[in-house]
């Protein structure tokens, strides 16, 4: 008897096995659950990173241009909307030269409605929803506030959190041309 008692108390029951196999499972579940917060997390921060980097690119723009954007203060309306499609508002910023082509003569007018364009079509083009607003006062100082808009992913993880869906973010910086 004391013999098949003892066989009998090695290794492990059935019953331990699976206790074990739940509190691994449960520790798996949580860990996959962080991992879609950290994705989420990520693809927000970038797209915050490529708003701001859309808002630096015009504001360098801008002070590559000063000729122009340092002279708004004879023009009754100094805003514009900015998006992939083109751009609108007064004074007009219609482009109507392309000033990175070879031998091309560009006045100032021509390279600050080529920047707008080019900013809309390329750098608010990569955001989700990208768009553009250049509001510049008209007394000197001249200060333009440039806003940039995108869509952002939301998606819930717990209860606590926002629900999910799509939400509208901004940017917005001040420059003096």
């Amino acid at each position: 008897m004391p013999l098949s008692r003892a066989l009998r108390q090695t290794g492990f029951s059935m019953l331990e096995v699976l206790v074990a196999l739940v509190v691994i499972s449960l520790g798996l579940l949580g860990v996959a659950g962080m991992q879609a917060a950290a994705i989420n997390n990520t693809s927000i921060a970038r797209t915050r990173s490529l708003g701001s980097i859309a808002a630096e690119s015009m504001a360098a723009a801008m002070h590559a241009n000063t000729a122009y954007w340092g002279a708004l203060s004879n023009a009754a309306s100094n805003t514009w909307s900015v998006n992939a499609s083109g751009v609108s508002g007064s004074p007009s910023l219609s482009q109507t030269v392309d000033c990175s082509a070879s031998g091309t003569s560009c006045n100032s007018a021509n390279l600050a409605s080529y920047d707008t364009t080019q900013w809309g079509s390329g750098t608010l083009a990569a955001l989700p929803g990208g768009s553009g607003q250049i509001a510049c006062t008209s007394t000197a100082p001249i200060a333009c506030t440039i806003t940039v808009s995108w869509l952002e992913k939301k998606s819930a993880v717990n209860a606590a959190s926002v629900a999910s869906g799509t939400v509208s973010q901004n940017y917005q910086m001040v420059v003096e041309p």
